[in-house]
């Protein structure tokens, strides 16, 4: 699903006189989804009407914006993303952010002000899915779903999708805990899962695939 489906899907939910924001990193960026949306002909438009285009950092939310959509939010602009999620929260507006990249080491950098950030609002968030790979399987999480941890499974085993489930965790795992985890699974001895639990020759996205048909059959 791409973003132009996901504000599809949350427009036609909403009442008409609601309006769906879509605050994209710059107003270039703003200004190139509406005009491939066709968003000035309402004849062509490619998303109901009550969705809206707005960037940051300038622009700001109106009476009639009942929910708002970032779109990969980055590291410069988290003043005004934190400032833009409290005022949703203090008026129950719903707001979901899409891949959110708010803390690096170049703008915010990791010494005070950047941990405060991170504990003050980027750990505040609620992850709807995620999706990393690892060496050896997946971590991946639905909300409300707990996150869940699979192993790359062998050519000796029957199993479909490729992927074997190990474990849920009710918050995500540090790569410490996936450490341990990975011992229990594979031993200390084993080095983990070989070159044929892919079929030799498999590469990183027929992996991904078939663990995405798996997870989404639970």
């Amino acid at each position: 699903m791409d973003d132009l489906d996901v504000a599809i899907e949350w427009a036609l939910a909403m009442e008409e006189d609601e309006n769906l924001v879509l605050f994209f990193p710059d107003a270039g960026a703003a200004a190139l989804a509406r005009q491939e949306w066709k968003m000035d002909d309402l004849d062509e438009a490619e998303v109901p009407p009550n969705v809206r285009v707005k960037a940051f950092p300038r622009d700001r939310l109106d009476d009639d914006d009942r929910a708002v959509f970032a779109l990969c939010p980055r590291a410069p602009e988290r003043d005004v993303v934190e400032e833009l999620v409290n005022t949703c929260e203090e008026t129950l507006r719903p707001v979901a952010l899409l891949n959110p990249y708010l803390v690096d080491m170049g703008t915010t950098g990791y010494g005070m002000a950047g941990r405060l950030f991170k504990e003050r609002f980027v750990d505040a968030l609620e992850p709807c899915y995620y999706l990393r790979t690892l060496e050896w399987g997946a971590l991946a999480r639905t909300y409300p779903r707990p996150y869940s941890v699979w192993r790359q499974c062998g050519l000796d085993e029957d199993v479909e999708g490729g992927y074997a489930f190990v474990k849920n965790f009710f918050s995500q795992p540090n790569d410490e805990v996936l450490e341990e985890l990975f011992d229990e699974v594979y031993g200390t001895n084993t080095g983990g899962p070989t070159d044929e639990a892919d079929g030799g020759g498999g590469n990183l996205f027929d992996g991904i695939g078939k663990f995405i048909d798996a997870f989404q059959k639970l």
